[in-house]
């Protein structure tokens, strides 16, 4: 039976470097899989796209088909290994916010847990500015606690439809990060439990 924990956050909350870390310390044997990288892959072999940042621009059934063959192949992977999916719950598009699972992508991934990473709105708009790296919208602090609003409606929907738990970790500046790593890593360690 595939064994998923998703693991969620809007864009500069922390959630991939928590995750990383968190993997370096957890007695769990996950498979780290991070669904945009799969959906920018698909992307790129159909001739979508050239940058990920563009991948939130593409019409939303595009993006959809896109998400769909991207859980079945999750799923896949899932059967093998516990799998450790770091995306979004929601999608800030130019014409508005786009679930990250549409109801048949959750069905068809189904997730255990639900992790949910947070910060301030003010620490996410700094970590934003500081990455040169990314090509992100610009959003105001209001904005950022919205979409962190979303997202956690997105996983209670997610969540009625796999009966998956919620988790919800805070990524604060000061000390954070370590308090945020070793919670994920309980909530890792509860999951082999649960798998194995």
């Amino acid at each position: 039976m595939p064994f998923v924990v998703v693991i969620t956050g809007i864009p500069g909350v922390g959630k991939s470097t928590i995750t990383k870390l968190a993997l370096k310390k957890t007695r769990a044997k996950f498979r780290l899989v991070n669904f945009g990288d799969l959906m920018f892959e698909e992307a790129v072999n159909m001739g979508l796209v050239k940058h990920r940042d563009e991948m939130r621009k593409l019409d939303p059934l595009t993006q959809k088909e896109l998400q769909l063959k991207v859980a079945q192949r999750i799923v896949e992977i899932a059967r093998k290994e516990p799998v450790l999916l770091d995306t979004h719950a929601t999608i800030r598009t130019p014409a508005g916010y786009l679930l990250g699972f549409p109801r048949e992508v959750i069905e068809i991934l189904n997730p255990n847990f639900i992790v949910i990473i947070e910060a301030a709105p003010s620490e996410i708009l700094g970590r934003r500015l500081r990455d040169l790296k990314r090509d992100r919208d610009v959003e105001t602090e209001e904005q950022i606690a919205r979409h962190q609003d979303l997202n956690r409606a997105a996983a209670i929907a997610y969540a009625m439809h796999s009966n998956a738990l919620i988790k919800i970790i805070e990524n604060h500046e000061d000390k954070g990060l370590e308090e945020a790593v070793n919670e994920l890593v309980k909530v890792l360690d509860l999951a082999v439990s649960e798998y194995a």
